[in-house]
């Protein structure tokens, strides 16, 4: 069965006015079309639809059909011209929901905006953009990281910049990091460490600019992942090997069991994502045995601990976010070697435990995705 929408007139504004780098309308259909909407009737003219060809539902013009008839089959009703949370349509349809969305209950976070005027357009992008705010974001990304990266983002929505693109553009910062430490050696590793926060910063411009403007490919996430890993252990074999040559002995060996245990870590990631992750780059494909389930503790929080404070304070601690930002005030002071043997014993963790999921458990299992 068709799972189809209608979007009513009167418009509540103007369907063309553009919010966080779509126009109203498309943000709309492209909110409907993630929930799963197969058809939309809309209540415009077919002349004054001006459809994107990166839509893949059908749309259908008040012009061609009987507004009244298709709108008491409808799954989903609502007024052209609103903005609403991004997943908002997506859990409706999960749920069933039948009838107007503005009648529909709200829950924590989600919004819905008549977009009238610039003043409700502005607020809408503000929402949209704190949208994006993740609760898994680790403790330096909350603080540090995404208030940059989501101004970064909100300036470039109106350009032509694709997240491939800007995942290039973040990814030459941290080359640039690897290679000014290999290059320059200890003396270096400030800069270096700079560089590579900065990479980390808009490392979430390319995510927040796909949600935003519903761009998203494979090919995406590959690179995404497959940057962010070469880069965190290109620049860890550059610090170990810098330190090691300013007299650090003990760097090497470390560095070496590092590098090692991280490219076994990666082996085991990347099979796991091509067979168990549907071929996805993203690591929230898939759920490695102990992992934390963000959806299903979304729903239903688990009681504080003093054990489940600790195991998410080692876990904020893990976090690539803070290893990369341990960096600089480590290596401002002179001690690079702490932000050494941390990320070490993260890759060393990290690489052990991965193997020993595909020896004991044969892997993770696909994970729950949200948008």
């Amino acid at each position: 069965m068709t799972r189809r929408a209608v979007l009513t007139a009167p418009a509540v504004g103007d369907p063309h006015a553009r919010v966080a780098g779509l126009t109203v309308l498309e943000r709309q259909l492209f909110s409907l079309q993630d929930a799963g909407i197969e058809e939309v009737t809309v209540a415009l003219p077919r002349c004054d639809l001006r459809l994107t060809p990166r839509l893949e539902i059908r749309v259908v013009s008040s012009d061609e059909t009987d507004l009244a008839v298709v709108s008491a089959s409808a799954d989903l009703t609502a007024r052209i011209g609103l903005v609403t949370h991004r997943s908002l349509p997506t859990r409706l349809v999960h749920a069933r929901y039948r009838g107007d969305l503005e009648a529909a209950r709200l829950m924590e976070g989600e919004f819905v905006v008549p977009a009238t005027d610039d003043a409700s357009r502005e607020r809408a992008e503000m929402l949209l953009l704190n949208s994006l705010i993740k609760p898994t974001d680790g403790l330096i990304s909350r603080a540090l990281n995404r208030p940059v990266s989501l101004r970064v983002t909100r300036a470039l929505l109106d350009t032509a910049l694709t997240p491939n693109q800007m995942t290039l553009v973040a990814a030459g910062f941290g080359f640039a990091a690897v290679m000014v430490v290999a290059l320059g050696g200890a003396a270096w590793l400030f800069p270096g460490a700079l560089l590579l926060h900065v990479q980390s910063v808009l490392d979430g411009c390319d995510g927040e600019i796909s949600r935003l403007k519903y761009i998203r490919s494979r090919a995406g996430e590959w690179m995404d992942q497959l940057f962010d890993d070469f880069i965190n252990l290109g620049f860890f074999a550059a610090a170990g090997v810098a330190l090691y040559r300013a007299g650090l002995a003990w760097a090497l060996g470390v560095t070496l069991v590092g590098v090692a245990l991280h490219i076994v870590y990666q082996v085991a990631l990347y099979t796991a994502l091509l067979t168990k992750g549907g071929g996805s780059g993203s690591v929230t494909s898939v759920r490695w045995w102990g992992q934390k389930d963000w959806a299903a503790d979304q729903s239903a929080p688990a009681a504080r601990t003093r054990l489940t404070m600790a195991r998410d304070a080692i876990e904020i601690g893990t976090r690539r976010d803070f290893f990369c930002f341990l960096w600089i005030p480590t290596t401002a002071v002179g001690v690079g070697g702490i932000a050494l043997v941390w990320i070490a014993l993260i890759f060393v963790v990290s690489g052990t435990y991965t193997s020993l999921c595909w020896l004991l458990a044969g892997g993770p299992s696909p994970a729950i995705r949200t948008s």
